[in-house]
């Protein structure tokens, strides 16, 4: 048996050849949140998911894309542009990298 290439993430069977139901997933990621304590939802993990992607260099067609936007980014940059950090800090942050100390040798 193998796994399908094309397969859902949150399936009933083995290959990810059959979806759960949406329900199912949303009260699957419910209860963990509350066992482990830390509110969180799936709508919060694609924001994050959104967030980190753009804020880390990834282009925004790519971002779009593993959002399942298949408009070129236009509802990407339309929900998600407000989670982004100030331009400003960003440039600070590029700007940094190379002054940053090498760790000494042991």
């Amino acid at each position: 048996m193998s796994v399908d290439p094309d397969g859902y993430v949150f399936s009933t069977s083995p290959t990810g050849r059959d979806p759960w139901l949406p329900e199912t997933v949303t009260g699957r990621v419910r209860q963990l949140s509350r066992r482990l304590g830390v509110k969180v939802t799936l709508r919060s993990l694609r924001h994050y998911a959104a967030t980190e992607m753009l804020t880390n260099g990834v282009d925004l067609r790519t971002t779009a894309g593993r959002l399942g936007h298949g408009d070129g980014g236009i509802t990407t940059l339309k929900v998600y542009t407000h989670f982004l950090p100030a331009p400003d800090l960003r440039a600070a942050q590029i700007l940094a990298k190379p002054l940053r100390r090498p760790m000494p040798s042991p």
